[in-house]
């Protein structure tokens, strides 16, 4: 008999061995501002798997490292701004699927668009940090935070150059491992 929840043992698992990765990836490289590879491990999951498991990868690795790293609300704000992110690059998913003739533009458009989120990654947690912390200038405190931005958007842009023909690999390896 098929098992036809939509949550099997082998998917959780699967989502576990994920956030543990972005997990590992976010402690290794905390002592680089807004430098870690959590962003492009959670958009190739949500390319390679689906929007709830980069939401749920999302999530349970954010709670993780802030166990780690110093929990606040900010965590939920964290776990919101990157449930945004995901859910806006989830559009690209048919993009991803698509068969290009040229695999080399297919790594430059998601290589920019991977940069592009450590932008709106930033101005979404701004958005939260602002209302949080009663700032009373949001677009003051959002161009100070600009550097910091660029710093996520350039991780996002190395780490996808090294991820991205790497990851996917390992995904589907072990989906198909198991079904």
């Amino acid at each position: 008999m098929k098992n036809t929840t939509i949550f099997s043992i082998r998917k959780i698992s699967l989502i576990a061995l994920l956030s543990t990765l972005a997990y590992v990836g976010r402690i290794l490289f905390a002592w680089i501002p807004n430098v870690q590879p959590v962003t492009v491990i959670l958009l190739i999951i949500t390319l390679e798997i689906g929007l709830v498991e980069g939401i749920l990868t999302a999530s349970l690795s954010m709670f993780l490292s802030n166990i780690f790293l110093g929990m606040g609300p900010w965590t939920l704000y964290q776990i919101a701004s990157f449930a945004i992110v995901i859910l806006v690059f989830s559009c690209l998913k048919p993009l991803w699927s698509r068969t290009w003739k040229q695999p080399l533009l297919k790594l430059a458009f998601f290589t920019i668009m991977a940069g592009l989120t450590g932008y709106l990654y930033g101005f979404v947690i701004s958005i939260f940090s602002v209302y949080f912390y009663h700032i009373p200038k949001f677009w003051v405190y959002y161009l100070q935070g600009l550097p910091f931005d660029t710093l996520h958007a350039f991780g996002n842009i190395g780490f996808w150059i090294l991820l991205s023909p790497l990851l996917p690999r390992i995904i589907q390896k072990y989906q198909h491992k198991f079904q």
